[in-house]
């Protein structure tokens, strides 16, 4: 997913308020269904600020897991539900600050492990975002995730996704997927109901 925002200097403070300024995330009590999530930055990009949002479906309330400048560590999330997490990246050049934020949104499984990249690179006006799971932490592979655009409304200091649908839940909930990504409709009923 690739996402671009260019916003003039004024309001440099502001700005970079939005992602620093979220409230602390607060990791899942202990015993309660949990997976980790560990997070990549590549060396030639520009750090991200890694949120986390209570409300998936809108990426509402955004909760800071790792601020930019935070040392890698894994986090856990909860596990059968859509989790979202985010990368707000902002980088100054000149009078012009670039701003990129991008979303990604998975249903964690109990017993397994997640890998979140993002990158930024100075080089580019596009981020991006993915999210790979293992069962053993040493073979990696993709996942049924939906990657969408994280907007942030300077004058609000809000941001919002667009809406994730039922369709997108269960597309994200499908386990039967084969191995070249088409569907064996073997039964999906119990993807599309209500959880």
């Amino acid at each position: 997913m690739r996402s671009r925002t260019i916003v003039a200097a004024i309001g440099i403070g502001g700005t970079l308020c939005l992602t620093g300024c979220a409230a602390p995330y607060v990791e899942p009590p202990a015993g309660a269904n949990t997976a980790t999530v560990d997070f990549v930055r590549p060396l030639s990009s520009t750090s991200a600020t890694i949120l986390t949002f209570d409300d998936a479906k809108h990426c509402g309330n955004p909760r800071t897991a790792l601020k930019a400048t935070d040392a890698t560590r894994p986090i856990r999330v909860l596990t059968g539900v859509p989790t979202a997490l985010g990368a707000s990246f902002i980088r100054t050049s000149g009078t012009l600050i670039y701003r990129c934020s991008v979303s990604v949104t998975f249903v964690p499984q109990a017993g397994k492990q997640y890998k979140m990249t993002a990158s930024y690179p100075t080089n580019e006006h596009a981020c991006r975002a993915g999210v790979a799971e293992s069962d053993d932490g040493r073979s990696w592979h993709a996942i049924n995730a939906r990657y969408r655009t994280y907007r942030i409304n300077p004058s609000w200091g809000t941001g919002s996704c667009p809406d994730l649908t039922d369709a997108d839940v269960a597309f994200m909930r499908d386990k039967t997927r084969s191995e070249d990504g088409s569907t064996t409709l073997s039964d999906l009923s119990d993807l599309l109901t209500p959880q």
